[in-house]
Protein backbone atom coordinates (compact mmCIF):
# COMPACT_ATOMS: atom_id res chain seq x y z
CA UNK A 1 0.00 0.00 0.00
CA UNK A 2 1.38 3.63 -0.74
CA UNK A 3 2.16 5.87 2.04
CA UNK A 4 -0.38 8.45 2.27
CA UNK A 5 0.22 11.60 -0.51
CA UNK A 6 0.98 15.16 0.96
CA UNK A 7 -2.13 17.21 -1.18
CA UNK A 8 0.49 19.71 -0.93
CA UNK A 9 3.15 17.83 -3.30
CA UNK A 10 2.42 19.29 -6.71
CA UNK A 11 5.68 18.62 -8.17
CA UNK A 12 4.51 15.17 -10.23
CA UNK A 13 3.34 16.69 -13.86
CA UNK A 14 0.89 13.85 -13.15
CA UNK A 15 -0.96 16.40 -10.43
CA UNK A 16 -0.74 19.20 -12.49
CA UNK A 17 -4.41 20.54 -12.82
CA UNK A 18 -4.32 21.45 -16.72
CA UNK A 19 -3.21 17.46 -17.33
CA UNK A 20 -6.21 16.74 -15.53
CA UNK A 21 -8.30 19.91 -17.02
CA UNK A 22 -7.11 18.11 -20.36
CA UNK A 23 -7.92 14.95 -19.75
CA UNK A 24 -11.86 15.67 -18.35
CA UNK A 25 -12.34 18.00 -21.23
CA UNK A 26 -11.70 15.03 -23.92
CA UNK A 27 -14.01 12.99 -21.85
CA UNK A 28 -16.64 15.65 -21.66
CA UNK A 29 -16.26 15.86 -25.37
CA UNK A 30 -16.54 12.16 -26.12
CA UNK A 31 -19.82 12.48 -24.25
CA UNK A 32 -21.02 15.13 -26.97
CA UNK A 33 -20.29 13.11 -29.53
CA UNK A 34 -21.71 9.90 -28.63
CA UNK A 35 -24.83 11.50 -27.75
CA UNK A 36 -24.86 13.64 -30.82
CA UNK A 37 -24.75 10.16 -32.51
CA UNK A 38 -27.84 8.94 -29.99
CA UNK A 39 -29.81 11.80 -30.47
CA UNK A 40 -32.29 10.69 -32.93
CA UNK A 41 -32.95 7.64 -30.93
CA UNK A 42 -33.06 9.57 -27.64
CA UNK A 43 -35.66 11.93 -29.16
CA UNK A 44 -37.89 8.50 -30.68
CA UNK A 45 -37.53 7.36 -26.94
CA UNK A 46 -41.19 7.81 -25.30
CA UNK A 47 -39.95 9.20 -22.14
CA UNK A 48 -41.89 9.66 -18.79
CA UNK A 49 -40.79 11.78 -15.67
CA UNK A 50 -41.82 11.17 -12.29
CA UNK A 51 -40.78 14.42 -10.07
CA UNK A 52 -42.00 12.94 -6.44
CA UNK A 53 -39.61 9.61 -7.18
CA UNK A 54 -37.03 11.93 -8.21
CA UNK A 55 -36.77 13.61 -5.32
CA UNK A 56 -36.93 10.41 -2.92
CA UNK A 57 -33.98 9.47 -4.88
CA UNK A 58 -32.15 12.95 -4.18
CA UNK A 59 -32.81 11.93 -0.62
CA UNK A 60 -31.16 8.92 -1.15
CA UNK A 61 -28.04 10.30 -2.46
CA UNK A 62 -28.11 12.67 0.54
CA UNK A 63 -27.82 9.45 2.95
CA UNK A 64 -25.31 8.12 1.07
CA UNK A 65 -22.90 11.25 1.15
CA UNK A 66 -23.94 11.76 4.61
CA UNK A 67 -23.31 7.97 5.61
CA UNK A 68 -19.88 8.37 3.87
CA UNK A 69 -19.35 11.75 6.27
CA UNK A 70 -20.12 9.44 9.78
CA UNK A 71 -17.45 6.46 8.41
CA UNK A 72 -14.76 8.93 7.45
CA UNK A 73 -15.39 10.31 10.84
CA UNK A 74 -15.67 6.86 13.12
CA UNK A 75 -11.98 5.80 11.00
CA UNK A 76 -10.97 8.95 12.48
CA UNK A 77 -11.21 8.23 15.85
CA UNK A 78 -9.62 5.12 15.51
CA UNK A 79 -6.61 6.86 15.11
CA UNK A 80 -6.44 8.18 18.87
CA UNK A 81 -5.45 10.99 20.16
CA UNK A 82 -7.48 13.82 19.70
CA UNK A 83 -9.06 12.46 16.79
CA UNK A 84 -10.68 10.02 19.15
CA UNK A 85 -13.01 12.85 20.59
CA UNK A 86 -14.34 14.03 17.46
CA UNK A 87 -18.22 14.24 17.65
CA UNK A 88 -19.90 12.61 14.55
CA UNK A 89 -21.93 15.67 13.70
CA UNK A 90 -18.47 17.76 13.68
CA UNK A 91 -16.89 15.32 11.48
CA UNK A 92 -19.88 14.77 9.41
CA UNK A 93 -19.59 18.77 8.49
CA UNK A 94 -16.07 18.22 7.78
CA UNK A 95 -16.38 15.42 5.42
CA UNK A 96 -19.89 17.14 3.58
CA UNK A 97 -18.46 20.68 3.96
CA UNK A 98 -15.41 19.98 2.04
CA UNK A 99 -16.12 17.22 -0.82
CA UNK A 100 -17.87 20.15 -3.20
CA UNK A 101 -14.13 21.44 -4.02
CA UNK A 102 -13.26 17.63 -5.17
CA UNK A 103 -14.53 18.92 -8.82
CA UNK A 104 -11.73 21.95 -8.82
CA UNK A 105 -8.84 21.18 -10.70
CA UNK A 106 -5.81 19.38 -8.98
CA UNK A 107 -8.84 17.06 -7.36
CA UNK A 108 -7.07 17.95 -3.67
CA UNK A 109 -8.67 20.66 -2.36
CA UNK A 110 -11.24 18.52 -0.23
CA UNK A 111 -8.21 17.00 1.56
CA UNK A 112 -6.74 20.31 2.15
CA UNK A 113 -10.12 21.16 3.94
CA UNK A 114 -10.37 18.58 5.89
CA UNK A 115 -6.50 19.03 7.17
CA UNK A 116 -7.47 22.91 8.49
CA UNK A 117 -11.13 21.79 9.59
CA UNK A 118 -9.46 18.85 11.44
CA UNK A 119 -6.93 20.98 12.80
CA UNK A 120 -9.20 23.25 14.84
CA UNK A 121 -10.11 20.11 16.35
CA UNK A 122 -6.55 19.21 17.44
CA UNK A 123 -6.21 16.28 14.61
CA UNK A 124 -2.96 16.07 13.03
CA UNK A 125 -2.50 16.78 9.09
CA UNK A 126 -1.07 13.43 9.55
CA UNK A 127 -4.04 11.52 11.08
CA UNK A 128 -5.98 13.25 8.47
CA UNK A 129 -4.02 12.43 5.23
CA UNK A 130 -4.19 8.82 6.87
CA UNK A 131 -7.58 8.33 7.54
CA UNK A 132 -7.96 9.61 4.12
CA UNK A 133 -6.51 7.30 2.37
CA UNK A 134 -7.54 3.97 4.54
CA UNK A 135 -10.98 6.12 4.01
CA UNK A 136 -10.37 5.56 -0.37
CA UNK A 137 -9.79 1.95 0.40
CA UNK A 138 -12.54 0.67 2.17
CA UNK A 139 -14.71 2.60 0.13
CA UNK A 140 -13.54 1.00 -3.01
CA UNK A 141 -13.79 -2.66 -1.00
CA UNK A 142 -17.77 -1.12 0.16
CA UNK A 143 -18.86 -0.89 -3.23
CA UNK A 144 -17.11 -4.06 -4.79
CA UNK A 145 -18.57 -5.53 -1.28
CA UNK A 146 -22.03 -4.60 -2.53
CA UNK A 147 -21.69 -5.14 -6.22
CA UNK A 148 -20.12 -9.06 -5.57
CA UNK A 149 -23.28 -9.77 -2.92
CA UNK A 150 -25.23 -8.83 -6.43
CA UNK A 151 -23.32 -10.63 -8.74
CA UNK A 152 -25.43 -14.17 -7.85
CA UNK A 153 -28.85 -11.92 -9.17
CA UNK A 154 -27.34 -10.96 -12.15
CA UNK A 155 -29.24 -13.13 -15.11
CA UNK A 156 -26.66 -14.19 -17.51
CA UNK A 157 -23.84 -13.10 -14.86
CA UNK A 158 -20.78 -15.25 -16.75
CA UNK A 159 -16.98 -15.25 -15.57
CA UNK A 160 -16.65 -11.90 -16.81
CA UNK A 161 -18.36 -11.02 -13.95
CA UNK A 162 -17.76 -13.70 -11.15
CA UNK A 163 -13.91 -13.05 -10.98
CA UNK A 164 -15.00 -9.83 -9.24
CA UNK A 165 -16.19 -11.82 -6.37
CA UNK A 166 -12.24 -12.84 -5.63
CA UNK A 167 -11.06 -9.14 -4.96
CA UNK A 168 -13.85 -9.29 -2.02
CA UNK A 169 -11.67 -12.15 0.44
CA UNK A 170 -8.21 -10.35 -0.96
CA UNK A 171 -9.58 -7.02 0.36
CA UNK A 172 -10.71 -8.33 3.63
CA UNK A 173 -7.05 -9.81 3.93
CA UNK A 174 -5.60 -6.36 3.00
CA UNK A 175 -7.53 -4.61 5.77
CA UNK A 176 -5.49 -6.83 8.38
CA UNK A 177 -3.06 -5.26 11.02
CA UNK A 178 -0.34 -7.78 9.27
CA UNK A 179 -0.81 -6.19 6.08
CA UNK A 180 -2.22 -2.87 5.92
CA UNK A 181 -0.81 -2.28 9.75
CA UNK A 182 2.20 -3.04 8.75
CA UNK A 183 2.10 -0.73 5.50
CA UNK A 184 1.07 1.79 8.03
CA UNK A 185 4.20 1.17 10.84
CA UNK A 186 6.53 1.21 7.46
CA UNK A 187 4.98 4.68 6.83
CA UNK A 188 5.03 6.05 9.99
CA UNK A 189 9.15 5.31 10.46
CA UNK A 190 9.92 6.40 7.21
CA UNK A 191 8.01 9.94 7.38
CA UNK A 192 9.25 10.25 11.25
CA UNK A 193 5.37 10.82 12.20
CA UNK A 194 4.78 7.65 14.64
CA UNK A 195 0.69 8.39 14.68
CA UNK A 196 0.72 7.01 11.49
CA UNK A 197 0.68 3.76 12.98
CA UNK A 198 -2.29 3.73 15.14
CA UNK A 199 -3.02 0.30 16.79
CA UNK A 200 -6.85 -0.81 15.19
CA UNK A 201 -8.07 -3.75 15.57
CA UNK A 202 -9.33 -6.44 12.66
CA UNK A 203 -13.06 -6.33 14.29
CA UNK A 204 -13.00 -2.40 13.89
CA UNK A 205 -11.62 -2.59 10.03
CA UNK A 206 -14.01 -5.07 9.34
CA UNK A 207 -16.92 -2.79 11.28
CA UNK A 208 -16.05 0.13 9.10
CA UNK A 209 -16.41 -1.76 5.85
CA UNK A 210 -19.65 -3.00 6.65
CA UNK A 211 -20.78 1.05 7.36
CA UNK A 212 -19.28 2.08 4.23
CA UNK A 213 -21.21 -0.63 2.22
CA UNK A 214 -24.49 0.23 3.68
CA UNK A 215 -23.29 3.69 2.71
CA UNK A 216 -23.10 2.73 -1.29
CA UNK A 217 -26.28 0.39 -0.73
CA UNK A 218 -28.06 3.98 -0.32
CA UNK A 219 -26.45 4.97 -3.49
CA UNK A 220 -27.34 1.91 -5.42
CA UNK A 221 -31.11 2.48 -4.66
CA UNK A 222 -30.59 6.14 -5.57
CA UNK A 223 -29.97 4.49 -8.80
CA UNK A 224 -32.86 2.50 -8.79
CA UNK A 225 -35.16 5.18 -7.79
CA UNK A 226 -33.75 7.49 -10.58
CA UNK A 227 -34.76 4.88 -13.30
CA UNK A 228 -37.98 4.06 -11.97
CA UNK A 229 -38.82 7.68 -12.73
CA UNK A 230 -37.41 7.33 -16.50
CA UNK A 231 -38.91 3.74 -17.59
CA UNK A 232 -40.79 0.64 -15.60
CA UNK A 233 -38.07 -1.41 -13.28
CA UNK A 234 -39.17 -4.98 -12.69
CA UNK A 235 -38.53 -6.03 -9.34
CA UNK A 236 -35.49 -8.93 -10.52
CA UNK A 237 -33.58 -5.92 -11.70
CA UNK A 238 -33.13 -4.45 -8.27
CA UNK A 239 -30.08 -6.63 -7.54
CA UNK A 240 -28.37 -6.01 -11.05
CA UNK A 241 -28.92 -2.11 -10.67
CA UNK A 242 -27.56 -1.81 -6.75
CA UNK A 243 -24.86 -3.89 -8.11
CA UNK A 244 -24.25 -1.69 -11.26
CA UNK A 245 -23.75 1.39 -9.55
CA UNK A 246 -20.82 0.01 -7.28
CA UNK A 247 -18.84 -1.17 -9.67
CA UNK A 248 -19.80 1.68 -12.21
CA UNK A 249 -18.16 4.10 -9.24
CA UNK A 250 -14.89 1.64 -9.10
CA UNK A 251 -14.18 2.29 -12.64
CA UNK A 252 -15.02 6.02 -12.14
CA UNK A 253 -12.80 6.01 -9.25
CA UNK A 254 -9.63 4.33 -11.64
CA UNK A 255 -9.81 7.59 -13.71
CA UNK A 256 -7.44 9.31 -11.78
CA UNK A 257 -7.58 12.36 -13.99
CA UNK A 258 -11.33 13.17 -13.76
CA UNK A 259 -13.06 14.50 -10.89
CA UNK A 260 -15.08 11.86 -8.93
CA UNK A 261 -14.94 9.97 -12.56
CA UNK A 262 -17.12 12.68 -13.93
CA UNK A 263 -17.79 10.96 -17.50
CA UNK A 264 -16.24 7.79 -16.89
CA UNK A 265 -18.18 6.62 -14.29
CA UNK A 266 -21.55 7.14 -16.25
CA UNK A 267 -19.99 5.78 -19.32
CA UNK A 268 -19.84 2.23 -17.31
CA UNK A 269 -23.39 2.73 -16.16
CA UNK A 270 -23.81 3.35 -19.30
CA UNK A 271 -22.59 -0.03 -20.78
CA UNK A 272 -23.78 -1.90 -17.68
CA UNK A 273 -27.56 -1.04 -17.91
CA UNK A 274 -27.20 -1.37 -21.63
CA UNK A 275 -27.59 -4.93 -21.02
CA UNK A 276 -31.02 -4.67 -19.28
CA UNK A 277 -32.82 -1.47 -20.26
CA UNK A 278 -32.81 0.32 -23.33
CA UNK A 279 -30.02 2.24 -24.49
CA UNK A 280 -31.75 6.12 -24.60
CA UNK A 281 -33.15 5.12 -20.45
CA UNK A 282 -28.98 3.86 -20.18
CA UNK A 283 -27.77 6.84 -21.06
CA UNK A 284 -30.54 9.45 -19.63
CA UNK A 285 -30.20 7.30 -16.28
CA UNK A 286 -26.48 7.46 -15.98
CA UNK A 287 -26.37 11.32 -16.60
CA UNK A 288 -29.61 12.21 -14.25
CA UNK A 289 -28.09 9.80 -11.33
CA UNK A 290 -25.26 12.14 -11.30
CA UNK A 291 -27.27 15.03 -11.09
CA UNK A 292 -29.20 13.31 -8.62
CA UNK A 293 -26.43 12.47 -6.53
CA UNK A 294 -24.78 15.82 -6.90
CA UNK A 295 -28.39 17.22 -5.79
CA UNK A 296 -28.04 14.67 -2.84
CA UNK A 297 -24.79 16.23 -1.52
CA UNK A 298 -25.68 19.42 -1.35
CA UNK A 299 -28.84 18.39 0.39
CA UNK A 300 -26.34 16.47 2.88
CA UNK A 301 -24.29 19.67 2.96
CA UNK A 302 -26.99 21.63 4.23
CA UNK A 303 -28.49 19.52 6.66
CA UNK A 304 -25.11 18.56 8.47
CA UNK A 305 -24.62 23.05 8.52
CA UNK A 306 -28.41 23.42 10.36
CA UNK A 307 -27.50 20.44 12.59
CA UNK A 308 -24.26 21.93 13.65
CA UNK A 309 -26.43 25.32 14.07
CA UNK A 310 -29.22 23.88 16.18
CA UNK A 311 -26.46 21.95 18.07
CA UNK A 312 -24.17 25.22 19.25
CA UNK A 313 -27.42 26.71 19.89
CA UNK A 314 -28.19 24.40 22.30
CA UNK A 315 -25.26 24.08 23.75
CA UNK A 316 -25.24 25.63 27.22
CA UNK A 317 -23.25 28.97 27.81
CA UNK A 318 -20.28 28.62 30.22
CA UNK A 319 -20.50 30.53 33.56
CA UNK A 320 -18.22 33.60 33.77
Amino acid sequence: MQTPADPMNRRSPLRSPWLRVTVAGAVLAAWGWFLWGQLAELRAFEWRVAPLPLAGAVAWGALYFSGLGVCWTLLLRTTGGAARTVPLGAGTRIWTGTMLSRYLPGNVWHIVGRVALAGELGVSRSQVLTSATVEQLLTMLGALTLTGLSLPFWRGAGSTELWLLLLVPAGLALLHPRILGTALRVAATRLRRPELAWPYTYGEMLALLGGFTLANLAAGIALWVTLTTLAPVQPEQVAFIIGASGLAWAIGYGSFFTPSGLGVREAALTVLLSQTFPLPVAIVGSLVYRLTLTLGEIVAVGAARLYGRRATREQPEEPV
